[in-house]
């Protein structure tokens, strides 16, 4: 009987240290003594009994954030010495969470934890790691960062560029297909400067769309470029659903619609959605831009034509009708300023009067789109460019384009 209770004796006093490691641990956590704290919470690994303690996880992983948050001039090497600390701490309030299956107990308080120190501390030691040259290292950060907080933009961002950077295309392309899927608005954090500046609601969320776009864009591009037409041509029709109008998204559809024998086939889809239903603007403007990204402007420009025949007012309609013609004048005149004296002398009157035409055959349309949007620059700097040009080179109203181009000037300028 005695070597029984001296059994039981000792094994109960064996326990004992081991269970007082955990409150040690939280003294040493809350007196921010990481480097003890860690101690006494690794020795706690060493008891099945508090391995099953949420308790016990939650400040695990709290210790693990202070390790990995504080500076090596104040911990010595602590920090470099357990580089993954912020990993074992997403590792413990899972762990934590695993054992409240009621979400009870140190449940919410991990949940918490991680959202309030865990991903802040992710992302800016991503960005720290990033400037120190450590790429692969900055990139585990974000993801991590992605993974605790999947609806914050940020991290999907900085970890996308990183992947690009890193060459690693299926990690670069997970990013871009996460960012896609963001509403516009969220894209505020990227495009803070330009808002500051914008006061109409309508520019500032034309702003956000060109800012998602244009990841969009990106995704589209990786495609093409990695010869994954397929998914290409599926990306890009999915991002036109929401931005009909990016012409940099409308000029790589016809690209992967090229490289996968399908313009074709998508101009008679359009045509005939076209028979079905010809009330539906947007599909001649779809057509349209199709035909004119194609190279195939006289289409083009009838199918606008067909578009505001339906709707007058249409301004994608207008607004194509009138860079079509703007566009080849533009393009004569930049050869006019190359020619040489003696090229001037022979042709150059000639080039002017055809840019002219093209540039009256223009102006009606950028008109009628100055009455829909008085103070839009996109609209008012080329028909500024158009008076000024008539003003000098028309055979005839050159007093009449003169005196609208100082009008033009001064609305641009503000006055």
């Amino acid at each position: 009987m005695k070597r029984v209770v001296y059994l039981i004796l000792f094994s109960f006093l064996a326990v004992v240290p081991i269970q007082a490691q955990m409150g040690a641990a939280i003294s040493h956590y809350n007196n921010k003594k990481y480097d003890k704290a860690k101690e006494k919470i690794d020795d706690c690994l060493n008891s099945e009994k508090l391995k099953k303690k949420s308790k016990m996880w939650y400040y695990r992983g709290m210790i693990y954030i202070g390790v990995a948050q504080n500076p090596t001039s104040i911990y010595g090497a602590l920090k470099e010495a357990n580089p993954d600390a912020m990993f074992v701490a997403h590792d413990a309030f899972k762990k934590a969470m695993e054992l409240e299956p009621k979400k009870r107990g140190y449940y919410k308080d991990s949940r918490k934890a991680m959202d309030a120190y865990l991903y802040p501390l992710a992302v800016n030691e991503g960005v720290g790691l990033y400037q120190s040259k450590q790429k692969e290292r900055a990139l585990k950060a974000f993801e991590l960062g992605q993974t605790l907080k999947p609806k914050e933009l940020v991290s999907f961002i900085y970890g996308g560029d990183v992947a690009r950077e890193l060459k690693m295309n299926d990690k670069y392309e997970a990013a871009l297909k996460a960012i896609s899927k963001f509403e516009p608005k969220a894209f505020s954090i990227l495009a803070k400067k330009d808002l500051d500046k914008l006061t109409d609601p309508a520019a500032k969320e034309a702003r956000l769309k060109k800012e998602k776009a244009r990841y969009v864009g990106a995704l589209v591009f990786l495609y093409r470029d990695t010869k994954q037409y397929e998914k290409g041509v599926a990306a890009v029709d999915e991002g036109l659903k929401e931005f009909p109008n990016d012409e940099k998204l409308r000029a790589l559809q016809v690209e992967l619609y090229v490289k996968t024998d399908k313009l074709d086939q998508a101009i008679k889809n359009l045509e005939a959605a076209i028979e079905k239903d010809p009330k539906n603007v947007q599909n001649y403007v779809n057509l349209g831009i199709i035909y004119e990204k194609s190279g195939n402007a006289e289409k083009a420009e009838e199918t606008y034509k067909r578009c505001l025949k339906v709707d007058p007012d249409n301004y994608n309609a207008n607004y194509n009708m009138a860079v079509l013609p703007y566009n080849q004048a533009a393009s004569i005149i930049k050869e006019i300023n190359d020619l040489t004296l003696p090229q001037y002398n022979k042709k150059g009157k000639k080039m002017e009067a055809a840019a002219a035409a093209n540039f009256k055959k223009s102006l009606p349309y950028f008109e009628k789109l100055e009455k829909q949007k008085p103070k839009d620059g996109s609209i008012l700097r080329p028909l500024g460019q158009i008076y000024n040009f008539l003003a000098k080179h028309a055979k005839e109203n050159k007093q009449e384009y003169a005196t609208k181009y100082k009008a033009i000037e001064k609305k641009i300028s503000g006055e």
